[in-house]
């Protein structure tokens, strides 16, 4: 039986993973590695805003570097907090650094060549119809409600311009997250976003 199986039947397992996975669960079922929470990641590009307004008003067209830069869709509850916004989330604007710890969901990435540390910023919404798969998390972080690949977090990064797949050599690696001061220059990107 898959693991994600065990998940919906509400049975959980400490310390269960795959051997492509290098988190591991702790005493409350969280998934974490060397201390921190971890998230799986894939990419997207989807041309648009995004569900913080980070393009013109009254436009659905993204600004350039909305679709260049380090910048991320997370799933629902991260992105609202725990709430139930899709649009211009308690989270928008947000910077969040991933760290790869070297594993991946099993069948659906790769171990990354490159597991330096990168900020990300939030200007999007990875919402669950159609994406339940990732971003199916019932409840926030620290509720342990995880996906079917048993991550509390999910983080779609933008790949309009490559820049996760061939900039950071990343395929949807397991990464640890934490949210951290947004560099200047991204907080002053933000700024220009209508939910800012």
């Amino acid at each position: 039986m898959k693991r994600f199986a065990l998940f919906a039947l509400g049975i959980s397992f400490v310390g269960l993973a795959w051997a492509e996975q290098k988190c591991t669960r702790d005493a409350n079922g969280i998934l974490r590695f060397n201390g921190q929470p971890c998230a799986s990641t894939t990419r997207y590009d989807d041309g648009h805003r995004g569900a913080c307004g980070c393009g013109p008003r009254g436009t659905d067209t993204p600004f350039d570097w909305n679709m260049a830069d380090h910048v991320t869709a997370p799933n629902g509850k991260f992105f609202d907090d725990g709430g139930d916004s899709s649009w211009c989330g308690r989270n928008c604007g947000a910077c969040v650094k991933l760290t790869p710890t070297g594993g991946f969901v099993p069948g659906l990435g790769r171990p990354p060549g490159n597991q330096s540390p990168v900020i990300f910023m939030v200007t999007n919404d990875c919402p669950i119809d159609g994406n339940f798969e990732w971003c199916g998390q019932s409840g926030k972080p620290g509720t342990n409600n995880p996906n079917t690949h048993g991550y509390e977090v999910h983080f779609d990064l933008q790949n309009n311009r490559g820049q996760v797949t061939n900039g950071l050599g990343w395929d949807n690696p397991e990464v640890t997250w934490e949210k951290v001061a947004c560099p200047g220059d991204m907080a002053s990107k933000y700024s220009q976003c209508e939910c800012h």
